[in-house]
């Protein structure tokens, strides 16, 4: 390699490095690194934007698409998936809604991969009732999913909003991102997810009932700013669909489902339940008690048991207090066992019994 080269190769690590330093923590970065073409917008024409090949194309279930009413000045929509807002230039905030509300009772999941850069008062992704007016805010410059108690919105400022308050939430979230958003609506949970990765539960006691009519929305001041839905799904409520979503977030019990045929095609259409979450892939061996853990804490909980039998009361001496006694003990591999298992949750719990019926050998 010749001395320039050298050069040049340096000269591109330190701007990268430059790059990240200036970048403030809480962006996020790119689903993926495909280039794209130089902007070409007009008012009659859209974006010509390359395909990205780093899997984004996952599902291309789209059970709804964006509410079409027409050409209208502030947004046009492509193909009733892509919205190119305020087309030529912006002058308030401009709404859009699915063409259908979500099913009570199921359990709905959508993705929006944003191809502009965004700026300006907001861009909002989430979701609202019948009673949002589409055009009360066409001449203002608002946040206006979450300004009532009758929509919930994520903003592109990493914030959510719900009846007017503001909370820090997620990352900040600009072109190239996909974000997703998971409605519960069996049990009223809305939560988002940011290029595949949980950021949490946003709001609980979302509007679940019969009566209960909710759309996907979104909203944007930016002109020339564009979203475009990649695939929406809905799926129903059923113990398969539990125990999928437990077994999902443990590595191994995945890997153990995914070789049973059956079971393989099911967790193939809960792709969505299968993104890798933010925590450690060993939760599941801490946690629920692998046989060969249990093995070593009946051999230990035995040994303790004689120890105890020899030099305590009969009629004093409980199973509970040899076993909390037990798993105090200095020994890593039930220390580990015992750290953060306080109360075991239903999760746990399902995923335990999983493991124990279906994929061990007895």
């Amino acid at each position: 390699m010749s001395l320039n080269s050298l050069k040049n190769d340096f000269n591109s690590r330190v701007a990268y490095l430059k790059k990240l330093l200036g970048r403030n923590d809480n962006t996020s970065l790119p689903f993926c690194n495909c280039e794209y073409p130089p902007v070409t917008r007009s008012r009659h024409t859209a974006r010509k934007i390359e395909r990205c090949k780093c899997g984004e194309d996952t599902s291309t279930q789209l059970d709804w698409t964006w509410e079409d009413e027409g050409e209208r000045p502030e947004r046009k929509i492509i193909n009733g998936t892509e919205i190119l807002f305020h087309p030529v230039y912006s002058q308030g905030t401009a709404v859009v809604r699915g063409t259908l509300p979500l099913q009570s009772g199921m359990h709905h999941y959508w993705e929006i991969k944003v191809l502009s850069g965004l700026s300006g008062t907001d861009i909002m992704l989430g979701i609202g009732t019948d009673k949002v007016d589409l055009q009360a805010n066409l001449f203002k410059f608002v946040s206006v999913l979450g300004m009532d108690d009758q929509s919930w919105g994520y903003s592109y400022r990493g914030l959510t909003q719900h009846n007017g308050q503001l909370k820090h939430y997620g990352k900040k979230f600009s072109q190239g991102r996909i974000i997703g958003i998971y409605v519960d609506m069996y049990r009223g949970i809305l939560e988002f997810y940011l290029n595949r990765r949980s950021q949490g539960r946003a709001y609980i006691n979302i509007p679940h009932d019969d009566n209960a009519c909710i759309y996907p929305m979104v909203c944007s001041t930016s002109a020339k700013s564009s979203l475009k839905l990649i695939n929406a799904a809905a799926f129903a409520n059923s113990l398969v669909f539990s125990c999928m979503k437990v077994i999902c977030k443990y590595p191994k019990l995945l890997k153990q489902a995914n070789a049973i045929p059956g079971l393989k095609k099911i967790a193939d259409e809960l792709w969505f339940l299968q993104f890798e979450e933010q925590k450690k892939t060993d939760e599941f061996q801490r946690n629920n008690l692998l046989l060969e853990d249990e093995a070593v804490l009946c051999g230990l909980k035995k040994k303790k048991l004689n120890e105890a039998l020899s030099h305590v009361d009969y009629e004093n001496i409980s199973e509970e207090k040899i076993y909390d006694n037990m798993i105090t003990e200095e020994n890593p591999k039930t220390r580990n066992l015992s750290t953060g298992s306080s109360s075991s949750s239903e999760d746990e719990e399902l995923a335990g019994m999983i493991s124990r019926e279906f994929f061990c050998n007895h």
